[in-house]
């Protein structure tokens, strides 16, 4: 190889390095636009919606979480459950009764009910879904378990 060779590859060489600096530097700024206007847009959302955890347990050791789940103010427990899970249920006078969350249905000897976080450990509901008000920072979750 001659001496011309060498200068052709240490152009090409030093044109992709700086091609892929640039093209580096560009997606730097985009992303920490995008990182700006989205602390921007939940700076902004806060204002109309909380966010909460919802954790669906399955009973046979399988546990789903919905973490940082943004709902708007003044939801409760069921609207963020139909919000998050397929769930089939009955209405009576005492409120809303699930009968199956994504598939698991409610039988002679399982039911799905509801708890919450209270002092660091989980509470039973005593109201119906559609009657918990749930605040910001608020943990839920509906839990398959055996009567």
């Amino acid at each position: 190889m001659n001496e011309n060779t060498y200068k052709l590859a240490a152009i090409v060489l030093l044109c992709t390095t700086i091609a892929a600096g640039a093209l580096a530097l560009n997606y730097q700024y985009k992303y920490t636009q995008l990182e700006t206007d989205y602390q921007l847009l939940t700076d902004e959302i806060g204002d109309y919606a909380i966010q909460v955890d919802l954790m669906i347990d399955y009973g046979d050791g399988t546990v789903e979480w919905y973490n940082d789940t943004w709902i708007q103010i003044g939801a409760n427990l069921w609207d963020l459950t139909l919000e998050n899970c397929d769930v089939e249920y009955e209405m009576y006078n005492f409120g809303v009764f699930i009968t199956s969350i994504n598939g698991v249905e409610a039988d002679d000897s399982h039911y799905w009910g509801w708890s919450y976080i209270e002092e660091g450990a989980w509470a039973m509901g005593m109201v119906g879904a559609d009657q918990y008000n749930l605040h910001d920072g608020y943990i839920v979750g509906w839990i398959y378990t055996g009567f």
